[in-house]
């Protein structure tokens, strides 16, 4: 998969450049969209002398802002369709569910914002939370924007590690992708469990 990634951004040139951002933003709005394999690539490129770093860093941030906004604004509008009827479930959320989420937003939300880059699987649904809550759009976009500054200088500069060399590129991607899995499982399993004993009658 990165070789074909790495001929098929070769092949445009200048272009290419767009193909960090667009994959950036997606990565928000379509979580399984292997956006940091791409990001990594751009550090290749840098070493090689294709696309200068400060452009694709530059493109790389972009993409990841506007990306956070789609989804902003997508949980802005939930949340304006909640505060017109409250007493209707939408897409299998309550009313309540999503004042729970409100709560957890005001309270947490500012750590979530800044190191949302970093979560892949769930960033895009923190800035869709942020939006439902309310939370100012140019702080939530701010903090998104800073996260994404911290995480591309460290993806770019893993691209740049490993030079040209397309093989251990994609170790790095593969030990990557399979660190994510595993780290989803564990969190996943660790809210089950804490429901499950939160729900457990207490006795005496």
């Amino acid at each position: 998969m990165v070789e074909f990634l790495d001929n098929f951004i070769a092949h445009l040139g200048l272009l290419g450049l767009l193909v960090f951002g667009v994959a950036a933003a997606l990565e928000y709005v379509v979580p399984p969209f292997p956006g940091d394999t791409i990001t990594l690539l751009g550090g290749v490129y840098a070493v090689r002398g294709e696309h200068p770093w400060p452009l694709v860093f530059g493109v790389v941030v972009a993409g990841s802002v506007l990306g956070a906004l789609i989804n902003y604004q997508v949980g802005h509008w939930l949340g304006g369709r909640f505060e017109q009827r409250p007493g209707e479930a939408f897409l299998g959320i309550t009313h309540a569910r999503l004042e729970s989420v409100q709560a957890q937003m005001r309270h947490k939300g500012p750590w979530l914002l800044l190191v949302n880059r970093f979560l892949p699987g769930i960033r895009g649904l923190i800035f869709v939370a942020a939006g439902a809550a309310h939370m100012p759009r140019v702080n939530a976009l701010l903090l998104g924007a800073l996260s994404a500054v911290a995480h591309t200088a460290l993806v770019l500069a893993l691209g740049v590690a490993v030079g040209g060399n397309l093989e251990r590129l994609e170790f790095l991607v593969a030990r990557y992708q399979r660190g994510v899995i595993l780290g989803v499982a564990l969190v996943v399993l660790v809210l089950g469990v804490r429901t499950l004993f939160r729900r457990q009658p207490r006795t005496g």
